[in-house]
């Protein structure tokens, strides 16, 4: 039993550092999105295979879990596939935003002045990267949380 019980701990913490790097870089894109972008061409893609990662720890968790939690425990397995399930959800809106951003990109740093239509479509494509920002941040701040839960139940 200690055995897993220092898996689900090391994995917790691994997840919660995962998490808060994953909201520095991503606030870093709400506080001056240009350049993040600009930076990296498959920035969206990056996220969503960090956000890979974090799910291995969830699932790492949850073999080490029994099968069925008993209604007494403090860990739960319902907590780490409540985490799985708001990253995978992550994968799929970074795929969405990835593609967006490719048809974003080019109009960035046009080679020429952009014409109306393409002014309309940069601006479209950031107001939609924009707006799904909050959602990716409170999606966060819902994992840290029940990291923060699984790690206070390890203090007791």
């Amino acid at each position: 039993m200690e055995d897993k019980s220092k898996v689900l701990k090391e994995a917790t913490k691994e997840l919660l550092e995962g998490v808060e790097n994953f909201e520095k870089i991503f606030s870093n894109l709400v506080s001056n999105p240009i350049p993040e972008l600009v930076a990296g061409s498959n920035y969206f893609l990056l996220r969503a295979e960090e956000c890979k990662l974090l799910i291995i720890l969830c699932n790492t968790a949850l073999a080490a879990l029994p099968l069925v939690t008993p209604p007494t425990s403090k860990v739960r397995r319902s907590q780490y596939r409540n985490a799985r399930s708001i990253l995978q959800s992550l994968v799929t809106s970074f795929n969405q935003l990835q593609l967006d951003f490719n048809i974003l990109y080019p109009l960035i740093v046009p080679e020429r002045p952009l014409d109306s239509a393409q002014q309309g479509v940069k601006t479209a494509k950031l107001l939609t990267i924009a707006t799904k920002a909050p959602k990716v941040i409170k999606d966060l701040v819902l994992i840290k949380g029940i990291c923060f839960i699984i790690e206070k139940a390890f203090e007791v």
